[in-house]
């Protein structure tokens, strides 16, 4: 699990007596959002988290291919907060690990072919999920 400093610049309450929110974030200068629940985000300001992902089906070849360009970041929704058109490396696999620039995310274990290790890669995350380290 890879952890983050990031600097939460707002939190707000989707449902405060169950704990969803959105928070509002800041890492390495981009300003993002995520969905966390149970919030136990104690503060504005430096907290130390963990992301998760949910993300969308595409094709293997949408995934492999993607990419042309070798890049690395996420491009955000203009319809959704919580959505992200990620590029990236893979960095492993077993589990697979892509490396998107300010956050690598693992994408389970479903890659045999160690070929594939350094390949430029295109996938989409749905809602990206945001916890304080305990």
């Amino acid at each position: 699990m890879e952890k983050y400093t990031v600097d939460v610049k707002r939190i707000i309450w989707l449902d405060k007596e169950s704990l969803e929110a959105e928070v509002k974030f800041e890492i390495n200068g981009k300003e993002m959002y995520a969905f966390c629940h149970p919030c136990k985000l104690a503060k504005i300001g430096n907290e130390v988290v963990t992301f998760n992902i949910l993300e969308e089906n595409i094709s293997d070849s949408s995934f492999l291919e993607g990419n042309p360009e070798k890049r690395k970041g996420m491009v955000p929704d203009n319809g959704s907060k919580w959505r992200y058109y990620c590029y990236g490396q893979i960095t492993s696999i077993h589990p697979v690990w892509v490396d998107c620039g300010d956050i690598k995310f693992t994408l389970g274990d479903w890659i045999n072919d160690e070929r594939v290790i350094g390949s430029f890669v295109y996938f989409v995350i749905s809602r990206l999920d945001i916890a304080p380290l305990e």
